[in-house]
Formats: C-alpha cells, sequence, structure tokens
C-alpha cells in the first residue's frame, strides 16, 4: 500500500505484517485463544508504535493496524470452527463476520473501537453463536472496545432503510472471514435495496446530521482546539462525503471518483495528504493517552508537536507551526466534503435548450443557474482579474453560493493580485461595497478568506492567518475570531439581540456608515502577528492600507481610533471604577464625539461575543 506523504523508508502493510509474530496453526482442542491474542496484539502495538516514532504516514498506521486486526480476526473465526466441528457435524452451516464502520474503512487508529456484524442465512444456530462468543469474548478479554450485530441478510436492509446510523455503518461493511457467497448476497442486496431506495431523503438527514455535529463542535475549521474526528474539517468530513458519494455514484473509494470524473487525481491526492495528516495527529494522541483521545487540546499540542517533527525550542514555535499545517489540512478536507456534497445534492437545471443549460449571464462569463454562481473558466479571470472579487459582491447581492469549482478557480489564480492592483480602485471598490451592503457581509468575507482572497487584497491580514493565541477564554484563531466579531454586529443589526441587549441594538440601528465598523473589526487585531502592543501596531498599519481605500481623513481616523482604542472599554469596565468623575472625563477626552463613542459601544460588545460560543 503507498501511502500519500510518507517517505519511502515508510512501511507498508505487507512489510509491516512480516514484522509482526504469526498466529500459531488453529488448534481444534479449544487453545487459550486470549493469551494469544493478547501476545499478539502487544506485539503489534509495539511494531506499530516504533514504526510511528520514525516517521510513518497517518494512512500506514491505520492500514498496518486494521490488517494487523483483520488476520487476528481470521484466526479466530478459524479457530471456532475447528472448535465447532469437533463436537458437531458441520453440514450447511452458514456464517459471515464483516467488518463496519471505521474498521470497514480500513481506518483503524490504535485505540478505535472496533465494529463488527456476524450473518446469517435464516437463524441463528449453535454454530454462528460459537463463532460469534469466540471471537467477542477474546477481543473483549484483550481490552479492545468492540461494537457488533448479528443480522440476516433481510435484516440488514430493513434495518438501513429506517435507521440512517444502521444504514451508513453498512455503507462501509467488508468482508472479513467465512462464507463469501453469503456476503456476495449481502452486497447485492445493498446494491438494489439500500443504495439505489430513498436516496433524496439519506441526503437530507446525513447533511442535518453533519450540521448538528459542526454546531456541538464549534462549527468551525479554525478551533484553537480542535476535534479531529468530529469537527468542521475533521474525519468525519470525509465520512460524510464519501458516503453521500458512494449513494450517488456507486463508488467504494475516492480513486473511483476520479475514474468516473467527479474530482481530479490532483484532488484526490490533496484530500488523500490530508487524512495521511490527521491520522498522524490522531495516531499521536492515541499513542500518547493509550485511549481513545481525539481532543487536541493545548496540552496534548505542546506534547505531540515535537513527537511529529514541528521542532523543539522553548517557545510556542512548534506549536504554532503544528497548527498551522492543520487548518491548512482540515481546509482541505471541508472543502473537499462541500465539493461532494454540492455535486450529489445538486438539482438538475430548470430549462434545457438543445442540451444547453439556461441560466442569466450577470457579467461576462458570471453566470447564475440555479442558486449559485459561476465564472466560465480561467479566461475569464485572466482577461479581468476584478472578477474575483466582483463575483463575491454579485453572490452577495444575489443571494446564490458560489460554486466549489469557480472558488477553486480563484484560488488557483490569486497570483494575478499584486500590488498595482491592491491599490486599484476597481478592486477595492467591489470589497468596500460588500461591507457595505445590509446582510450576508460575514458570510461573505469568511468564503473570501477560505478561498485566500482577503489575504491577497491585504497581505497585512495574513499575518493573523491561522495564527493561534493562547488564551483561556478565546475559543478560535485571531483570523477566525476577527471575522466572527462581524457576524456579531450583523446579528445585532438584525434585532438578534433586541431582548437582552436593547440598548446596543438601538445604538447600532442608529449608525450610518456600518463599513467603517466592519473595517475596524476585521483588522482590530492585525497587530497580533507583530509582537506586544497589538492595538497601537494595528492603528498604525490601518493607516498604511488606508491609503489603499478611497475614504476621507474623517473615516480613516475614526478606523485607526477604533483599531487603536477597541480594549478600552472593556478594560475600564472590568478593571476600574466606572463611578470615578476623573475617569469618565478622561474617557470622554480619549473617545472624543458621540459617535465614537457609540462605534466603540457595539465594537466593544461584538468583540467580547466573537471570542466564544460561550
Amino acid at each position: 500500500m503507498t501511502v500519500t506523504g510518507s517517505s519511502p523508508s515508510t512501511p507498508t502493510v505487507e512489510s509491516f505484517l512480516r514484522t509482526v509474530p504469526t498466529l500459531p496453526p488453529v488448534d481444534p482442542g479449544g487453545a487459550d485463544l486470549g493469551a494469544i491474542a493478547r501476545a499478539y496484539l502487544a506485539e503489534c502495538r509495539t511494531t506499530l508504535y516504533e514504526a510511528h516514532r520514525a516517521g510513518a504516514g497517518g494512512l500506514a498506521i491505520v492500514g498496518a493496524y486494521t490488517s494487523a486486526i483483520d488476520r487476528l480476526i481470521a484466526f479466530l473465526f478459524e479457530s471456532a470452527t475447528a472448535e465447532y466441528t469437533e463436537k458437531y457435524v458441520l453440514l450447511d452451516h452458514r456464517c459471515t463476520v464483516a467488518a463496519q464502520g471505521g474498521y470497514g474503512r480500513f481506518e483503524l487508529n490504535p485505540s478505535s473501537d472496533i465494529d463488527l456484524l456476524v450473518l446469517y442465512p435464516w437463524r441463528v444456530n449453535a454454530y454462528v453463536e460459537t463463532v460469534a462468543e469466540r471471537i467477542l469474548y477474546t477481543l473483549w478479554d484483550v481490552g479492545l472496545v468492540v461494537g457488533h450485530a448479528s443480522r440476516t441478510v433481510a435484516d440488514c436492509t430493513r434495518l438501513s432503510q429506517k435507521d440512517l446510523k444502521v444504514k451508513t455503518a453498512l455503507l462501509d461493511a467488508r468482508y472479513l472471514a467465512g462464507d463469501r457467497p453469503l456476503f456476495a448476497e449481502f452486497e447485492a442486496a445493498m446494491e438494489t435495496d439500500v443504495l439505489k431506495k430513498n436516496a433524496a431523503r439519506f441526503y437530507r438527514e446525513k447533511l442535518a446530521e453533519s450540521h448538528e455535529r459542526h454546531r456541538k463542535f464549534g462549527d468551525s475549521v479554525f478551533l484553537l482546539e480542535p476535534e479531529l474526528k468530529e469537527g468542521a474539517g475533521g474525519l468525519r468530513d470525509i465520512h460524510t462525503a464519501m458516503w453521500l458519494a458512494k449513494v450517488k455514484y456507486k463508488v467504494k473509494d475516492m480513486r473511483a471518483l476520479v475514474v468516473k470524473g467527479v474530482i481530479s487525481d490532483r484532488e484526490r491526492a490533496e484530500i488523500e495528504a490530508s487524512q495521511d495528516f490527521l491520522f498522524r495527529v490522531r495516531n499521536s494522541l492515541h499513542f500518547l493517552t493509550g485511549t481513545h483521545q481525539d481532543h487536541l487540546t493545548f496540552e496534548w499540542q505542546d506534547k505531540v508537536s515535537p513527537k511529529l517533527g514541528f521542532g523543539n525550542e522553548p517557545t510556542n514555535g512548534p506549536v504554532e507551526r503544528l497548527m498551522k499545517t492543520y487548518y491548512t489540512h482540515a481546509s482541505t478536507i471541508r472543502r473537499f466534503s462541500d465539493t461532494i456534497i454540492e455535486r450529489c445534492t445538486e438539482r438538475p437545471p430548470p430549462y434545457r435548450l438543445i442540451g444547453r443549460v439556461i441560466g442569466r449571464e450577470i457579467r461576462e462569463g458570471v453566470w447564475i443557474i440555479n442558486r449559485t454562481l459561476s465564472i466560465d473558466g480561467p479566461d475569464v479571470i485572466r482577461r479581468n482579474p476584478t472578477t474575483m472579487v466582483t463575483a463575491f459582491r454579485d453572490a452577495q447581492r444575489h443571494g446564490v453560493k458560489i460554486t466549489q469549482g469557480t472558488q477553486r478557480l480563484i484560488r488557483e489564480n490569486l497570483g494575478l493580485i499584486d500590488t498595482p492592483q491592491r491599490n486599484d480602485p476597481a478592486f477595492i471598490r467591489p470589497f468596500l461595497d460588500i461591507l457595505a451592503w445590509n446582510h450576508q457581509v460575514w458570510e461573505t468575507l469568511q468564503e473570501m478568506h477560505k478561498v485566500g482572497l482577503l489575504c491577497a487584497l491585504f497581505p497585512e491580514f495574513s499575518r493573523i492567518d491561522c495564527l493561534v493565541q493562547r488564551d483561556p477564554n478565546h475559543v478560535y484563531t485571531v483570523d477566525e475570531h476577527s471575522l466572527r466579531g462581524i457576524g456579531e454586529l450583523e446579528r445585532l443589526r438584525r434585532g438578534e439581540h433586541k431582548q437582552t441587549a436593547p440598548l446596543l441594538t438601538e445604538v447600532m440601528r442608529e449608525l450610518d456608515r456600518h463599513e467603517i465598523l466592519f473595517l475596524a473589526l476585521l483588522f482590530h487585531d492585525i497587530g497580533k502577528g507583530h509582537g506586544e502592543g497589538h492595538s497601537a501596531r494595528g492603528a498604525d498599519m490601518v493607516r498604511d492600507i488606508a491609503v489603499r481605500l478611497p475614504l476621507n481623513e474623517d473615516e480613516v481616523s475614526q478606523w485607526e481610533f477604533l483599531v487603536r482604542q477597541h480594549l478600552l472599554m472593556s478594560h475600564l469596565a472590568q478593571h476600574r471604577d466606572t463611578h470615578d468623575p476623573g475617569l469618565l472625563a478622561e474617557f470622554a477626552r480619549t473617545v472624543g464625539s458621540a459617535d465614537n463613542l457609540k462605534m466603540l459601544y457595539v465594537m466593544t460588545f461584538a468583540d467580547m461575543r466573537a471570542v466564544g460560543p460561550k
């Protein structure tokens, strides 16, 4: 098995299996299966850990461990069969053991649960019971966490149509041992009675499940302490995408998606590299803790980063490099998931004429079809690079989404934006239009940032891109925190806080130039990429950025004031006596005007709200 991202010396599954002890011949008299399994697994884990420490890729380790468990279960099945046939006549008894879930996907990390399916033709008999008991009791005896189900093929199809979790587990089923024709019957039934039925309902339920999972785990790729499996950009996003793809395209793996033209081979390589990295981090956590640990907390970041080769400096440098790499790979996974979901759930165009889709061309080479916006191709962008910015403004105005293909096109052409373009009003004007619009400002800026457009337009912003701040209160990276602050302002403007914060809501609605306020939130922490005193540093940087924007001196001064003083109100409220007349007079002199006061008031609220969901 060749693993993306691994070195030439990385052990393959086959070479790993040659280094661990072989299991003994099957003893029909009844050997101590627990002792055999315990010694075998101990040697496997020791060998795997040494390979991991030597730099083996994440996919190599999970593949090797899965294969080792496969070998053990096949041995246990044969042992159970031999034990049974010593006592009874084995006539037409049929039984199959299959892996499902993560085990079925060939994705066992060192402390992963093992999920088994025992198939039988029509009813449980003594042979099926013997096989199930010997395998399960032995695995439990050696300390493995095992989930299991015993069903007929008919049971599987019936339950999968009623239970979403059963269906998704069975989508990943893989033969391990026993009657192969019976497993072939199961696969045929899955094809005809499961994959081809109720696809629309399956998509709806899986997407609802995915949205709820993201909400539960922070709904952002850029959490300071991410969840490697269930969080946004985690391994579960790959699983969700592939479950939908299996139903839509009848494929078993990513390579089949390439063959069918759903993704390119380059995209496959990118997602496998990201998957390999997340598995490598997850392997580290499992080896270090000896448990099913998927939460990459500050404590574990400190321990994992040097072990993964990110350095041993006595500063946060190794951790920052680890997390920057993590965010890059998690973003790749989230894009892949969004791409597959988009392609699996897209509706057919409403109108066709002689095989051509009829949509609206809102500007040269830019189309709106089925509530999505797309750009015809790279030539459109090369002829007019401003299209990369105006596309987001158009999507915001028309209330549509930019297709994943167009987002990829923009990412690939960001190099067209250089210093002259950053000073060109044709680039900057549509950006300010986005800020001035009455809704979808936060969402639009987030999408721009995902493709790298914010950093291309404002290189200063790249210093806080994925920047980790080791703070017990902050939940997000600096860039994500800044963008979420704008989202909080929009919620305030929409009246979502009018019951709990009526004065703030009223003040927000009284303000005229929201774009100045949004600029202030977007850049309020920009100085954090340059060391101590980030408020003053950020204010000085804003002056330089403002030269490129068509703003008057009063607007620039207000923008600079908000960035320089964005911590003032919260500091005074929490650390000073706000009844002190001298303090109030000093504060009034600093603020200078009622308009500044109103802006600083709502900005302070949004800044504090954007620290974290709690």
